[in-house]
């Protein structure tokens, strides 16, 4: 995780040791929180850096809002990446 300001990057990847860009991954979570109406981008070479830029009038509840839709989509994309793993 990196940023500045509100302006956040979250690297995701599908095997730490490795550092495997999760470029699915990346796509699935974008993808589910915008079905929570929660919009985010995609960056990086593998596109597997989720951009996160909150508008600056973002107050606490929406922040823990994010977080737990956020905390939400990534489990259920590791639950979904473990199932097909062979």
């Amino acid at each position: 995780m990196r940023g500045i300001g509100l302006f956040t990057g979250l690297d995701l990847v599908t095997d730490r040791e490795r550092r495997a860009p999760g470029t699915d991954l990346a796509y699935y979570v974008m993808n589910r929180l915008r079905d929570m109406r929660i919009l985010v981008g995609r960056e990086g070479p593998a596109d597997n850096i989720l951009k996160i830029r909150p508008p600056l009038t973002i107050g606490a509840d929406d922040i823990d809002m994010l977080l737990d839709r956020l905390d939400l989509c990534l489990r259920e994309a590791g639950a979904v990446l473990r199932a097909t793993r062979p």
